[in-house]
């Protein structure tokens, strides 16, 4: 092997390496791993991964690019904290992209993938019982993504996982205050059905009504946090008086 040959391979391996971190803070960010205005502290991820800063120095320059984390001159990269405005305009996104994804995998899905759905919908509701969020919020993407991935239309999956990166963080802020009211029938539930019976109008309908109503109860959270900072600003001002 020559020099430049030897150069070349050092350089596709530490690509590659760089590739796999990369990945695997995509998902974590997607699936809630990081709360928002976290540091990620290249040493300590390079530590982790048992690597150079390098490539994880290149694998976070990357997902600064996408948005998902914000870096300023002498500053450790952080995870943003959106607005609820931005959030919603994330969600507005989301909405048809979604629909249209499920709307496909109704016609694709095969039954070893309404099995896998079964599966982490059984896990998902583990988790929530036991309080375990992040593993709850982890079997949740995947249920979905299953769903997205038999669309077999891979432009329309990566479009929607970039969309999932930029709420991730937010969402698993809010989370341990809007599981789903125990009485009610689970959204995960009617959404297998829908695509057992390939009915492709119904499992978008209802990935939409999901998205929408576990929204609104991440929404009402920092309203009810706010309307109890005013009340004690009131009662401490009435104290004061």
């Amino acid at each position: 092997m020559t020099i430049q040959e030897a150069d070349d391979s050092l350089a596709l391996n530490r690509d590659s390496l760089s590739e796999r971190i990369y990945a695997r803070l995509r998902l974590a960010l997607m699936t809630g791993q990081y709360e928002p205005d976290s540091r990620l502290n290249i040493r300590k991820l390079a530590l982790m991964y048992r690597t150079s800063p390098t490539p994880v120095r290149e694998a976070i320059g990357q997902l600064v690019r996408e948005g998902a984390l914000e870096l300023k001159p002498g500053y450790q990269a952080r995870v943003p904290v959106i607005s609820i405005p931005r959030y919603i305009d994330i969600r507005e996104t989301r909405a048809p992209l979604e629909r249209l994804a499920a709307e496909l995998s109704a016609v694709n899905i095969t039954t070893d993938d309404i099995r896998r759905l079964k599966d982490l919908h059984r896990a998902f509701v583990e988790a929530e019982a036991a309080e375990h969020w992040k593993a709850a919020l982890s079997a949740n993407q995947e249920f979905h993504f299953t769903i997205y991935r038999a669309s077999n239309n891979d432009v329309l999956v990566r479009v929607i996982e970039n969309l999932w990166l930029l709420a991730g963080p937010f969402v698993t802020h809010q989370y341990p205050s809007i599981r789903q009211a125990s009485s009610d029938v689970h959204p995960h539930l009617l959404i297998i059905d829908a695509l057992s019976r390939r009915s492709p109008s119904e499992a978008g309908e209802l990935v939409v009504r999901d998205l929408r109503e576990g929204s609104y109860r991440i929404l009402e959270q920092p309203k009810l946090t706010e309307a109890g900072s005013r009340k004690k600003s009131t009662r401490r001002q009435k104290l004061d008086d």
